[in-house]
C-alpha cells in the first residue's frame, strides 16, 4: 500500500518533499466477525418471515441491526438494540420455543436455536457484557462522530480525546464496575434472573513455559475473575489504542498548540522555544530545506498581537488578515506556517468502508443472472447519482434503434 500510495503521489507530479502531514481513517485492519450472540440473533430473527413477525410483535422500537465488518457505527446500533430490549428480544424467543406448530425437521432445528440463544440472553455475565460494551461504544462513536468534522482542529481533536480517555479512566475505577454491576442488575430483574455471576465448575491454571516460572494464584471469586480478566482488560484495550493511534496528533499539538490564540502569549522566553522548535521540526533531515526562520516568526508574532483580540483571535482568521491586507511580505514566516497548520489533516473520513452493494443487489434472481448483468445493476447501484439524472426516453430509443429487425429502405 505504502509503494501505491508514493507512486500515485509521483504520478500525480506532487513532490512528497513539500508535503507536512499525513491523514488516514484511524482504522486498523478489518476483521470481520461472524459469530457472537448478537450476530446470531439478527441472522435468526430475519432468516424466517415467520420469526420476524414474532419479532416485530414484542418489539415496537428499535430493531435488530446487522453487525457489518466494516462500519464503525454499525457496532454500537447494534448492540443498543439489545441493551434496550433484551426483555423483549427474549420474549419473542421464547415465543418461537414454545411454538408447537413447528414440528417438522426445519422447525424443530428453530426452536431448538431459540432456545439456545435465549439460555445465552438470561447469563448475567452476558447481561454485564452487554452494559460495558454499549457504553464504551457510544463514547467511542461520540468522539468519532466530532472527528469527522470539517472544521475541527488539532487542538479540538486532543481535547476531545483527552475527554474520551478521562471517561475511560473513570469507568475502569471501582466506582465505574460497581455502576455498570448495577444497570446489568436492572436487566436481570426485568429477565427475572438471579444477578449473579456462575461459579466455574473447574479453575485453568495458565502452563508456564519455563521452569523458573512460578504458578499465579488462581482467582475463586467469580465476581473478581470477570472484572481482572474481562472489564479491566477491556478498558486498558483501549485506553492503549487510542494513545497509540494519536500520539503523533498529540506531538504536533504540542509544536502548534500556541499559534491558536497568540493574544494569549506572555511568555517571551516560551515563545522563542515554541518557535524554535517549530524550526526544527519543518527542516528536512540533512539541514538543507527549511520552512521558516525562528527569529523572524518570533517578531512576526509580537507585531500580529497587537492587531487582535481575544475573541477574534485564531490561525484562520490571521491569515485571512496577513492575506486581505497583502502583508505577505511582511510576515512570510507566519504565513507559512498558518498554511500548514490549517492545512494538516487531522479529521476522520466520513465515508467509513462498506462493501455491502453486491449484498443488496443480492436476490433471488442472483442464480440466472449473468455477470454482465450483475455488473451492470452493480454500476447502476453504486452510481446512482449520475442514473438518476439519465434521459431515459433517449436511452430506450438507442436500444430500439440498435435492436430493430426491420430493415429500413430509403
Amino acid at each position: 500500500m505504502t509503494n501505491v500510495l508514493i507512486q500515485k503521489l509521483k504520478d500525480l507530479d506532487i513532490p512528497i518533499d513539500d508535503m507536512r502531514g499525513q491523514g488516514y481513517d484511524n482504522g486498523s485492519n478489518m476483521r470481520g466477525q461472524n459469530s457472537g450472540v448478537q450476530a446470531r440473533i439478527y441472522v435468526f430473527f430475519s432468516g424466517s418471515t415467520h420469526r420476524w413477525d414474532v419479532f416485530k410483535k414484542h418489539v415496537n422500537s428499535l430493531t435488530l441491526k446487522p453487525l457489518s465488518a466494516t462500519r464503525w457505527e454499525s457496532r454500537v446500533d447494534a448492540v443498543k438494540a439489545i441493551r434496550f430490549q433484551v426483555g423483549e428480544v427474549y420474549d419473542s424467543l421464547i415465543e418461537i420455543v414454545e411454538d408447537l406448530t413447528l414440528v417438522n425437521a426445519t422447525g424443530v432445528k428453530c426452536r431448538a436455536e431459540a432456545k439456545s440463544i435465549a439460555e445465552k440472553l438470561v447469563d448475567f455475565k452476558f447481561l454485564c457484557c452487554l452494559v460495558i460494551w454499549y457504553d464504551i461504544l457510544f463514547e467511542i462513536n461520540h468522539t468519532s462522530k466530532l472527528l469527522q468534522s470539517v472544521s475541527l482542529n488539532i487542538s479540538e481533536t486532543i481535547t476531545q480525546l483527552k475527554n474520551t480517555i478521562i471517561f475511560l479512566k473513570e469507568y475502569r475505577t471501582d466506582e465505574g464496575f460497581q455502576k455498570t454491576l448495577e444497570q446489568a442488575k436492572t436487566l436481570a430483574n426485568e429477565l427475572q434472573i438471579e444477578a449473579n455471576f456462575p461459579v466455574p465448575t473447574r479453575i485453568r491454571r495458565r502452563t508456564t513455559q519455563f521452569a523458573y516460572e512460578s504458578q499465579d494464584e488462581p482467582i475463586h471469586d467469580p465476581k473478581q475473575s470477570f472484572k481482572i480478566n474481562f472489564f479491566h482488560q477491556i478498558l486498558d484495550s483501549a485506553i492503549q489504542s487510542i494513545n497509540e493511534r494519536f500520539s503523533q496528533l498529540t506531538d504536533h499539538s504540542d509544536l502548534f498548540s500556541f499559534l491558536y490564540n497568540i493574544t494569549e502569549i506572555s511568555d517571551f522566553d516560551e515563545l522563542m522555544k515554541k518557535c524554535k522548535d517549530l524550526k526544527i521540526a519543518l527542516t528536512s533531515s540533512d539541514g538543507l530545506s527549511l520552512d521558516i526562520i525562528a527569529v523572524e516568526l518570533y517578531s512576526e508574532i509580537i507585531s500580529l498581537q497587537k492587531r487582535f483580540t481575544l475573541e477574534t483571535c485564531n490561525p484562520k482568521s490571521v491569515l485571512a488578515y496577513i492575506c486581505r491586507n497583502k502583508l505577505i511580505e511582511l510576515y512570510p514566516n507566519t504565513y507559512v506556517i498558518l498554511r500548514i497548520l490549517l492545512t494538516l489533516p487531522v479529521t476522520a473520513a466520513t465515508a467509513e468502508r462498506s462493501f455491502s452493494k453486491l449484498k443488496i443487489l443480492k436476490n433471488y434472481l442472483r442464480s440466472n443472472m449473468s455477470q454482465d448483468q450483475l455488473v451492470g445493476l452493480a454500476t447502476l447501484s453504486i452510481e446512482s447519482e449520475i442514473a438518476e439524472e439519465l434521459d431515459m426516453d433517449e436511452l430506450i430509443q438507442s436500444f430500439a434503434s440498435l435492436k430493430a429487425r426491420k430493415v429500413n429502405f430509403k
